[in-house]
């Protein structure tokens, strides 16, 4: 045993030799990043824009032994003044010139403190992450501020090196030493993805002003249009998919943008994964790759018209005998979940949930507006829901739900009415109408076509036998109607953040790539 101690002694030496050496190259790139005007200091119009870089003290200590807390910290700044409004960032990298120990040897934690709460630190890194052997650079991550500034504004990080004591002989590290420093530098982030997407229309006030399309034409222009939805003003796609480009992968998955929500976030359908991409070079075009499986909306069949709910009230096979209300036997009780969303859910579950994807996906409404024009919408009732009203006679889709009840939601009980798992749902017929799809008439050109036909969120009508009911699907780029027992395609919908971050075009050969 004390021959053991006596070498972690020793390695521990080494340790002081890597500590001072991180500190000394601080100080150095210090003494760089606030003394030159070409590197610190840019001249925008009258504006000044400066990112000061303090390394803190030297680190010096002795005797370590491995441990499971820190042998050292390291605390250092970023300070950010800028009185313009053009965007100011930076990236940091722990670059390793030199590293003689074996790869498990040496780890650390980054902590981000938001000192001044202005713009965004690096995210923090609390697990503990291996310093590889041989000389590297490790990305730590990209930190920004909001402008102005008004002043200076600090983002502190402390840097914890680990010494961690492993059950394995660690003798091997006699005689090791590392070399390494920090590395701060200007970083442009990548644009956008809702900037590139208004800048595709000429701007907000450019679409905006283009005003109503004609919904009764198939396509119509392709481009992008405006409307109101429950959370304010919506930017969609509409039209021919090669006019368009609204392809993006993110996630690992294959997607087209629908739209921009009145808050903001963006919508996305379902494409197909990212290996598919990977594979063929080009995003999907078509057949079952566009999607996650096939379903029927409700198995069920057995005259009720509460089965084209997304969720719906009582048992299956329980029929209902009031429309409204917040009992088993209504029919817009949210309660028990079709087929068709068990298989999406389960699909969110293995694919997203839990991972750091899901930090990025909003909670925003999925409209199944079960809003009647005839009939009492319950039991074996004959009903004519709204979405047969607005899309076969009007021909007026809008993207507002009408009903707080039929707003899918998981948190949001303002708007929504909260009863979701998950953030995940289905496109609905409206949004489809608005992507250039007319009731009846085949689109095949537009960009929502695939060789399969998928269902949906909206209600349509229940026959007047009483013997069937139907929910909205398209098939052939068409809207039309079906039982909801038919097996048809499905395909996800989920709202990302707008702050989300592309590169790439949109096109289908070199779609936004989320970074």
């Amino acid at each position: 045993m004390k021959q053991k101690k006596d070498i972690l002694i020793l390695v521990s030496g080494l340790l002081i030799i890597l500590l001072v050496i991180i500190g000394v190259s601080y100080a150095y790139f210090t003494a760089n990043i606030t003394g030159g005007d070409e590197s610190t200091t840019i001249e925008v119009k009258g504006g000044r824009m400066t990112i000061i870089y303090d390394g803190g003290d030297d680190i010096d200590i002795t005797n370590i032994l491995p441990s499971n807390n820190p042998v050292a910290i390291k605390r250092f700044t970023v300070t950010g003044f800028n009185n313009t409004k053009v965007p100011m960032a930076y990236k940091m990298s722990l670059v390793v010139e030199k590293n003689d120990f074996s790869s498990e040897a040496l780890k650390y934690k980054l902590i981000s403190e938001n000192t001044d709460n202005n713009g965004l630190v690096l995210p923090s890194i609390t697990t503990l992450t291996k310093i590889p052997s041989g000389a590297s650079t490790i990305e730590l991550g990209t930190g920004s501020f909001e402008v102005p500034t008004d002043g200076n504004k600090t983002h502190t990080y402390d840097l914890e090196i680990y010494f961690p004591n492993e059950d394995y002989d660690q003798n091997i590290e006699q005689d090791k030493q590392i070399a390494a420093y920090i590395l701060t530098e200007n970083y442009n982030p990548p644009p956008l993805l809702s900037d590139l997407i208004l800048a595709q229309g000429g701007g907000a006030e450019a679409i905006e002003a283009k005003g109503k399309p004609l919904f009764s034409v198939i396509n119509g222009i392709s481009g992008i249009y405006a409307d109101s939805d429950e959370y304010g003003t919506s930017y969609y796609y509409r039209g021919i998919k090669d006019e368009l480009n609204n392809n993006l992968i993110w996630g690992g998955f294959q997607w087209k943008i629908v739209r921009i929500n009145g808050d903001g976030s963006i919508r996305l359908i379902y494409n197909g994964t990212e290996a598919q991409f990977t594979t063929n070079g080009v995003v999907n075009d078509g057949s079952t790759d566009t999607q996650i499986g096939t379903s029927a909306f409700n198995t069920t069949n057995n005259d009720d018209a509460k089965y084209v709910g997304y969720m719906y009230g009582g048992l299956n096979g329980v029929a209902s005998t009031q429309r409204d209300g917040t009992v088993s036997k209504a029919a817009t009780y949210n309660e028990t979940s079709p087929e068709i969303k068990n298989i999406i859910d389960n699909w969110y579950s293995t694919n997203i949930s839990g991972k750091e994807i899901e930090n990025n996906i909003v909670d925003n409404l999925f409209c199944n507006d079960r809003q009647s024009s005839t009939g009492t919408g319950y039991g074996k009732s004959a009903t004519d829901y709204q979405g047969l009203v607005r899309l076969n006679t009007q021909k007026n889709p809008t993207l507002k739900c009408g009903i707080k009840n039929d707003c899918f939601t998981v948190a949001d009980t303002v708007i929504g009415n909260g009863n979701l798992t998950y953030p995940v749902g289905l496109i609905t017929a409206d949004e489809a109408s608005m992507a250039g799809l007319v009731r009846s008439l085949g689109g095949e050109n537009n960009y929502l076509l695939t060789d399969e036909g998928f269902w949906t969120m909206t209600p349509y009508q229940m026959y007047s036998s009483g013997s069937s009911y139907a929910n909205i699907y398209l098939i052939s780029g068409a809207l039309a109607l079906h039982t909801a027992e038919m097996i048809r395609g499905v395909r996800p919908v989920v709202s990302i953040f707008a702050d989300a971050r592309v590169q790439g075009t949109g096109t289908a050969s070199d779609p936004f790539v989320a970074s």
